[in-house]
């Protein structure tokens, strides 16, 4: 066998024939393995070896980190032959096959993808082949990932362990029950490693801080090096840690168990869902699972999460606004609507009205999917539609129950449609919510679905549509300039509005926000209104009339909210979507006015070239009015079409807000080949640099600069400032120095070893300390590699690179 390497390195020209012949016969003396002994004493890298053998041998060479590995294939060999032979088993292809081989008859055999550092082994794949039963299918692996392939899948609680020993777990965290379909079939590994108290603990530290940041979602998202855990806290994603890929299958098997979901399927959605309490108070937790190209992505939305149902008046509403509310809501029947898109608030704003409602002289029952909120003195319906209870089938009950408020949670069909719209006209208050952009399309759309045009003139006391825009810190809140193209796209000047936004700071987690506040359009049904509908009017004639009616638009609330500063330009931008030519600026006193205005109603204004008789619009060079011959004595003007601003037509469109970001890199990336790492493929890799010498660290810089995969670098002169960049940045790297003034490097590396959201991220330390109490320090701390100054950028640049390889398969 090792003659057979050495024909195959000498083939490839990786060394010389005569250091070859050496090396051959000093392994032979030292009795070590010959490919072993070209690593440790010929200075040929692991690299160097893994890409000859795939070459030479036309094998796939596959970077372990970064791929998903099959529990149930690891256990195909035994620990003690993966270390023996070093290799461990990918995946298992055809493990079900039942195709027959036309000529001996016999059943084809699985095939095992089995990744090895030394494919020129033969010996080992025939044991192997022999051992297990398998065909085979090589593919070719450095060393060193191989031994950490090993360690987690044969032995991951010690490794997992490592990482979490420091980080702490809240004891108020408790799993109360699960509910879903369990599968009946065993996966032994897959089920033993999700029950592994290091991942519990881990996943039970994602839920516990996903809630206490105030998550409505919890996402965990597979990509192609690394799993992505993401939060949504008012109403957008952010990062809250990275996990290295071979936790995915633990990670995910531990939540399908407590959601009791069917682990062995992997190919289709599932959903089931979790309680568990936090700090005395309960928290349901919905779990969705979604079967993706690089794994299963798992989803948490939050549920009940224990906070107060908010009163209608601190809902953000004007005084005008509420006062028709609370009129509406005072009715003994009708229907009132909430529409918007998905986390807008809708479910929100119908509890704080049904909350206030609350009565023991009245009987309100709400039919949900899923029950968001639990309130006492409710009677609350879970929809369960593989039962035959779906909200049609609920309603009908429902009307039985002598109820007199009912909350539907969402009108879906027209079965639904037509019993809440015949509830509300029989002595019912009717509750219920649409998914649609304002309050005129809501007429649209249930015009679509097929109801009654006359049903929904009578029936409807108010549409209400919001939307929810993100709160300006209070504690970071200053003056500021949009960008032009934002006051362009509006039509604003600098001086129009004191625009003020936050810059980010410890109290809002630097994005410049916190909480979130609504932004309102009602709509009462007027006469005109209710004759419009009956001749299935359009939505343009809608919402002129709306207007007309006195309606304040979803923009124009917007609007109001930035100019008191409460909000930005960039928010309404990211929830409203604009549309052109639906509102004007008076030529006079420059208000925002409806295009179909005939006369400014703030400054009185003429717009247009009407009749004074009749009323009807005139062309301008009519001298007489072709309606009622009257004779056009005065002539007026008709506002500049040029100055129409975008408006209107309130959506989920927009590009997100930025948010307020960590300083800008320490040097622009250069450009370059396409990264692939934690960050996604395409993105640079972030890499942190903590030192106090102003020399070292620009030296550090500059030689990171020069790494093929071109990072970002930042930098952060001491240990206060490198952990405080390390979590706001969440970096795929940190190169530590030890001795600084105020936190040492063992500190640091303490303190994020000790988080979960950093817990995860790969560090190397940077010292001239380099004696052997010092380096095991490090270690016990934490660290992943420890380097001597000064050092060469070769070397540099070799640890690096085998600390992105061995943790995201770069």
């Amino acid at each position: 066998m090792s003659r057979q390497l050495a024909s195959i390195l000498e083939k490839a020209g990786v060394l010389p024939p005569d250091e070859i012949k050496d090396a051959l016969a000093q392994a032979e003396q030292s009795k070590r393995p010959f490919w072993e002994f070209i690593l440790a004493e010929k200075g040929v890298t692991e690299e160097k070896l893994a890409e000859t053998f795939a070459e030479q041998l036309r094998l796939p060479y596959v970077k372990l980190a970064a791929t998903t590995i099959d529990p149930e294939a690891v256990r195909s060999i035994s620990e003690e032959i993966a270390r023996k032979f070093m290799c461990i088993p990918v995946k298992k292809e055809g493990a079900g096959a039942k195709e027959v081989d036309v000529a001996g008859g016999a059943k084809r055999r699985p095939t095992l993808v089995l990744a090895m550092a030394n494919p020129a082994d033969f010996a080992a794949v025939q044991d192997i082949e022999f051992a297990t039963g398998c065909a085979v299918k090589l593919v070719v692996a450095t060393r060193t990932e191989l031994v950490d392939a090993i360690e987690r899948y044969y032995a991951p609680e010690n490794w997992l362990q490592d990482f979490l020993q420091n980080v702490t777990e809240s004891e108020e965290l408790e799993i109360v029950s699960g509910e879903g379909e369990e599968g009946e079939v065993p996966l032994g590994d897959a089920r033993s490693q999700a029950e592994l108290p290091p991942v519990v603990k881990m996943v039970n530290l994602i839920i516990q801080d996903g809630i206490k940041v105030g998550a409505s979602d919890i996402h965990v998202e597979p990509t192609l090096n690394d799993v992505q855990v993401r939060t949504r806290v008012d109403g957008l994603l952010r990062d809250f840690m990275q996990v290295p890929k071979w936790l995915h299958s633990p990670l995910v098997s531990r939540l399908k168990i407590l959601a009791k979901l069917d682990i062995s399927e992997r190919r289709l959605p599932q959903d089931g869902r979790i309680k568990v309490t936090l700090e005395n108070r309960g928290v349901d937790l919905r779990v969705s699972t979604l079967p993706t190209h690089f794994g299963e992505k798992v989803v948490l939305r939050v549920l009940g999460s224990g906070r107060a149902v908010p009163g209608t008046s601190t809902l953000g509403m004007k005084p005008e606004d509420l006062s028709i509310l609370k009129f509406s809501c005072d009715q003994p029947q009708g229907m009132i609507l909430v529409t918007g898109p998905t986390s807008s608030g809708k479910t929100t704003t119908l509890y704080s009205i049904i909350n206030e409602k609350k009565n023991p002289a009245i009987n309100i029952i709400t039919v949900e999917d899923p029950i968001e909120f639990q309130l006492s003195g409710i009677n609350q319906v879970q929809v369960n539609i593989k039962a035959g209870l779906t909200f049609a089938a609920s309603l009908r009950s429902i009307l039985r129950q002598d109820p007199n408020v009912i909350l539907i949670g969402e009108i879906r069909d027209l079965e639904t449609a037509e019993i809440a719209f015949h509830a509300s006209m029989t002595g019912h208050l009717v509750l219920s919510t649409l998914h649609t952009n304002s309050t005129t399309a809501t007429v649209a759309r249930l015009l679509d679905l097929g109801v009654d045009p006359f049903l929904i003139g009578s029936s409807i006391n108010l549409i209400l549509a919001q939307r929810l825009v993100r709160h300006i810190c209070e504690q970071c809140k200053e003056p500021y300039k949009p960008a032009e193209k934002v006051l362009e796209r509006l039509h604003l000047e600098e001086g129009d509005i004191q625009f003020f936004h936050g810059r980010g700071c410890d109290a809002c987690g630097k994005t410049g926000y916190s909480g979130r506040l609504g932004v309102y359009e009602l709509l009462r049904m007027t006469p005109t209104l209710k004759e419009l509908v009956n001749r299935k009017a359009s939505e343009m004639e809608l919402r002129k009339a709306a207007v007309t009616a006195g309606t304040t638009l979803l923009f124009q609330d917007a609007m109001e909210k930035v100019k008191q500063g409460v909000t930005t330009i960039e928010e309404v931008l990211r929830v409203i979507q604009l549309q052109e030519d639906e509102i004007i600026r008076c030529p006079n006193c420059g208000s925002l006015i409806n295009l179909d205005f005939a006369t400014c109603p703030y400054c009185l204004f003429a717009l247009r070239v009407v009749c004074q008789a009749c009323g009807q619009e005139l062309k301008p060079e009519w001298r007489i009015c072709p309606y009622c011959s009257a004779k056009v004595t005065k002539m007026t003007i008709v506002g500049e079409r040029e100055k129409r601003v975008p408006h209107l037509l309130p959506g989920a469109g927009g590009a997100p807000a930025p948010a307020a970001g960590p300083a800008a890199p320490a040097a622009a990336p250069m450009a370059g080949p396409p990264a692939i790492g934690g960050p996604p493929p395409g993105k640079a890799p972030k890499i942190l640099v903590v030192d106090d010498d102003d020399a070292i660290r620009r030296l550090v810089v500059k030689s990171l600069e020069q790494l093929p995969v071109k990072p970002e670098v930042y930098t952060a002169t001491n240990g206060f400032e490198g952990l405080a960049a390390a979590e706001d940045l969440k970096p795929d790297l940190v190169v530590l120095d030890v001795m600084m003034p105020g936190m040492t490097g063992f500190e640091v590396c303490q303190k994020l070893r000790s988080n979960l959201q950093t817990a995860f991220i790969p560090i190397m330390m940077l010292t001239g300390n380099t004696d052997e109490a010092s380096r095991t320090q490090g270690f016990l701390m934490g660290t992943d590699d420890y380097m001597g100054k000064p050092f060469s950028v070769p070397e540099l640049h070799a640890r690096v690179n085998r600390l992105l390889r061995r943790t995201y398969g770069m």
